[in-house]
């Protein structure tokens, strides 16, 4: 039976934790302590680019070291656990990339630890919208190129992705679906990784953000030959869009933001939420970005969230078509 005492006591105790946590909130982050920014993805992809142009910005308005480590593996499912299962204290956050991150729990046959409820949105840093791109000495220079290659020749055509239920997996399926072909679908583990594939000549087509491309684009290496987006990239003028086609293919692209493990403080959240929304008014870094194919688009942590659980309504029948295509 609880007393008045013991009921007494529980509640001082709460009110003690409580004010702990504000307190280690206000404290936040501990001098001297770096905070380490998760990017699940291999080194020199974009996400892995984006996240060190933040990095530094993020130090100076946190007041402590912001490292970027790479935790490639599994489709961002390694990243992300590791990050779902740090202690909660703001000092270990990670880059989440939708709709990829959606993909790990909605398909229930890879039964990973990861979930939805497993990390906390703090903010939305940034959308690159994907591209279709060949190699420069290819004889393929539009979508309709490809397509009509596709439909000679049914399940032959080498169609490059960034992993398995990634971004880029999900762009080549909308493409496959609006334009009624079938490819022989390859699956890397990151952009770098496919780049370097099309490259040597081991794919014949890949589907990557437009800032893993742009370099290589310009350097005369490959060729964007359609924006996988309703509106041309500024970047891009003379490339078609997948809406101006004539096929309906669903405008696909990547969206980045910073998570923490679910318990963090509310006020720790907070505080990185508004480090994010200042960072992201940098006009440096917008510029940058914008350089690189990317737009930034900061969310706070309530939008974010939102945003994200509208990234599940709309990726599930995709995931869905995913997993038929490995069968």
């Amino acid at each position: 039976m609880l007393t008045r005492r013991s009921a007494l006591g529980a509640a001082i105790a709460t009110t003690a934790a409580c004010a702990t946590r504000v307190a280690s909130a206000q404290e936040y982050p501990t001098k001297g302590r770096p905070i380490v920014t998760i990017v699940p993805s291999t080194a020199g992809g974009g996400t892995d680019v984006a996240a060190r142009l933040a990095a530094p910005l993020l130090a100076r308005e946190l007041g402590v070291p912001v490292e970027v480590v790479n935790r490639p593996g599994a489709s961002m499912q390694l990243g992300l656990t590791e990050a779902a299962n740090a202690r909660p204290d703001g000092h270990t956050l990670v880059w989440s990339v939708l709709p990829t991150a959606a993909s790990i729990y909605l398909d229930s046959e890879r039964g990973s630890p990861f979930r939805r409820e497993s990390l906390a949105p703090i903010a939305m840093y940034y959308g690159a919208p994907f591209g279709i791109v060949v190699r420069a000495d290819s004889p393929w220079r539009s979508i309709a190129d490809i397509v009509a290659a596709a439909k000679a020749n049914p399940g032959k055509v080498r169609g490059g992705t960034t992993g398995f239920m990634s971004t880029g997996h999900f762009a080549s399926i909308a493409f496959q679906n609006g334009t009624g072909t079938r490819l022989a679908t390859v699956n890397f583990q990151g952009g770098g990784p496919q780049l370097q594939a099309l490259l040597g000549g081991h794919i014949d087509v890949g589907f990557n953000s437009i800032g893993e491309l742009l370099v290589q684009h310009k350097a005369g290496a490959v060729r964007v030959v359609g924006v996988m987006d309703k509106s041309r990239s500024e970047l891009l003028p003379d490339v078609q869009t997948t809406a101006e086609s004539g096929h309906a293919i669903e405008p696909i692209g990547s969206d980045i933001g910073l998570s923490a493990p679910v318990q963090t403080p509310r006020p720790i959240l907070e505080r990185l939420s508004q480090a994010m929304r200042t960072i992201t008014q940098d006009p440096a870094l917008k510029a940058r970005m914008l350089e690189l194919g990317n737009t930034v688009t900061y969310l706070d942590a309530q939008d974010y969230a939102r945003f994200w659980d509208a990234v599940d309504a709309r990726f599930k029948p995709l995931i869905e078509a995913a997993k038929q295509q490995a069968k």
